[in-house]
């Protein structure tokens, strides 16, 4: 090799593995310092792009199980405060059983009506003053609610629609107010003609043969024995009234009279049918404890309103269950996400510190080199002497 002093080769040549061995040192230390393997994009630039992808889904997975958890407070405050209303309709049905009591002087149930009066104020007040971070839950107004419960879009849990427990709306009885036939005597012009089996049939059920009588009175009369005599199997009643010689039929629910007959009145009977109104009791809010057929309603609406408490309970015991596994399943999405990204990102100090042990040593070792480098031009010196 020559030797010049305007070009120290060897000089150049150390300083270029010393800035190798310095930026080695740089970035180990970067990485032990902050943990990360990928801290710019120029330590990987793939690996970081996944990795933002993967922090965006854990941010996302992580205010999902936020969310999930706000849901099931939602539905434990709802479903906590129907349990005291539960308590409350227990106690009034109590009272209904206790009022039905023959024994009970008037001032025994008006006392007990003043218990079910203040009742029904607390059911009221627990309905309209039950609230979550400011929504009211069961005072007829929550009209159901979307949760987010993943990382991404259209990742949904919606809660449904809680029924009104105030006590204006709570509690439903619906009782038939039954239906009535009615036929005049008089028409009767073929009392004299004998009725076969099978000739008039109630609901269905033969009300047997019937002799032939001598007038239209005799034969009203045959058919209400005979009606009443199969009533346990029909529901229905019949009754004759002599004063304005019409037959009655009479149920709690529906009516069919048919039937084969030949008398021309009675097949225009038959064929015919009479259907009950139902009259819908709705609301607890005016439940009466003061005598006993109130009291008998009462037990009613108490039990119907119960049915409606229950069930919303369930819906809500159900939501949670369904918000816990959400949250569940978020959070081993979440906790695999992560393992995957720190795979991906994390410096391994096993790794980094024998990189740092490495570029220490080159360093020392480039520097004292940089050092004898420099002072190989000064051999010239002795050409010169």
């Amino acid at each position: 090799m020559s030797m010049s002093i305007n070009t120290n080769s060897l000089s150049l040549n150390t300083q270029r593995h010393l800035t190798a061995s310095s930026s080695q040192l740089s970035t180990a230390i970067e990485r032990l310092s902050s943990g990360l393997r990928i801290n710019s994009a120029k330590d990987d630039a793939a690996g970081l792009a996944i990795s933002e992808r993967m922090s965006s889904q854990i941010r996302g997975l992580n205010q999902a199980i936020r969310n999930a958890n706000d849901g099931i407070s939602l539905a434990q405050t709802a479903e906590g405060a129907l349990a005291e209303v539960g308590n409350n309709l227990q106690r009034i049905r109590e009272l209904g059983v206790q009022s039905s009591n023959a024994t009970n002087t008037n001032s025994d149930r008006a006392a007990l009506q003043a218990e079910v009066t203040e009742l029904l104020n607390e059911i009221d007040r627990v309905a309209n003053q039950t609230s979550f971070n400011g929504v009211t839950l069961i005072d007829g107004s929550f009209t159901g609610a979307t949760f987010q419960v993943g990382a991404n879009a259209g990742e949904t849990i919606t809660l449904s629609t809680i029924t009104d427990m105030n006590v204006a709306a709570l509690g439903e009885v619906s009782q038939a107010e039954g239906a009535d036939l009615t036929i005049a005597a008089s028409s009767l012009t073929s009392y004299g003609t004998a009725i076969a089996a099978g000739g008039v049939l109630i609901n269905g059920t033969d009300i047997g043969a019937i002799a032939a009588a001598s007038s239209s009175a005799e034969r009203a009369g045959q058919l209400v024995n005979a009606i009443n005599n199969v009533s346990q199997q029909t529901g229905v009643g019949a009754s004759y009234d002599s004063a304005t010689g019409d037959i009655t039929l009479s149920s709690a629910a529906a009516i069919e009279v048919t039937g084969t007959t030949d008398d021309a009145t009675i097949a225009g009977w038959a064929n015919a049918a009479a259907i009950g109104t139902v009259a819908t009791t709705s609301g607890i809010d005016g439940l009466s404890v003061e005598n006993f057929a109130s009291a008998q309603l009462a037990i009613q609406l108490a039990d119907s309103a119960l049915t409606t408490v229950n069930s919303t309970r369930a819906s809500l015991g159900a939501v949670q269950n369904r918000f816990e596994s959400v949250v569940a399943n978020l959070q081993t999405s979440a906790e695999n996400l992560s393992a995957s990204r720190g795979r991906i990102r994390d410096a391994d100090f096993a790794a980094e510190t024998a990189s740092l042990t490495r570029a220490q040593i080159l360093q020392q070792a480039g520097t004292a080199m940089l050092a004898q480098a420099n002072t190989a031009p000064q051999a010239v010196l002795s050409l010169l002497g």
